[in-house]
């Protein structure tokens, strides 16, 4: 009924994955495209895929788990900025009265921590990078695509910075429903792997401005 086309990207996974995805297409009238990466190779990786595949005038994605359902987006298809490319659209994930949010305290606080590392190294003022909730021009998208390398966790982040930096993109934030599932799927490791990435992106980025003209 939405209309929307649905795509599903398998980052190589060992479980029935692919399976359910096809049942799902099989079952439905609407759009279903399943993206399959022969071996597992990082959240960064299986957006672009998705990014790459996209038909629509709009493109957007969520973790898998569904903590933020994508008919969150339903209010801001019409927006004139989002549809030109001139703005990437972020939820994120505020603890309120109105309790919106339901996360736990711990992983709210190393959430914070990130953050403040990611702002003071990158300049970065965004509240909430790591949120599973992205939307933007498909079109603008595809451009970004190429300009990208993370392969894990810290592609928010250089989604974010490319947008803003290189295609001076408006950052617009909004409060959504986020309701988390099991335990996370990030470790300890992850977060150290996440630390050096933000470095890569920042040099990348200083070298791409430079060789452009752009300066330091």
């Amino acid at each position: 009924e939405l209309g929307w086309q649905w795509i599903f990207v398998d980052d190589g996974s060992s479980d029935r994955t692919a399976a359910v995805v096809r049942d799902l297409a099989a079952d439905t009238q609407a759009e279903v495209v399943l993206v399959q990466h022969e071996r597992n190779q990082g959240k960064g990786a299986a957006v672009r895929s998705g990014f790459e595949r996209a038909d629509g005038a709009l493109v957007g994605y969520v973790d898998a788990d569904l903590a933020a359902s994508p008919l969150q987006f339903q209010p801001f298809l019409a927006g004139e900025e989002l549809r030109a490319g001139m703005e990437l659209l972020l939820g994120i994930r505020l603890l309120t009265e109105e309790k919106r949010v339901d996360r736990t305290f711990f992983r709210h606080l190393i959430g914070r921590v990130y953050q403040t590392y990611v702002s003071n190294l990158t300049g970065l003022t965004v509240y909430d990078t790591q949120c599973g909730f992205k939307l933007l021009s498909a079109a603008r998208a595809k451009e970004i695509a190429p300009e990208m390398h993370c392969r894990g966790f810290a592609f928010d982040v250089e989604l974010i910075m490319v947008a803003r930096d290189l295609h001076q993109m408006r950052i617009r934030e909004e409060p959504i429903h986020w309701r988390e599932q099991g335990d996370s799927r990030v470790m300890p490791h992850h977060a150290l792997s996440m630390f050096f990435e933000i470095l890569g992106i920042r040099r990348r980025l200083i070298v791409h401005r430079r060789t452009r003209g752009d300066g330091g």
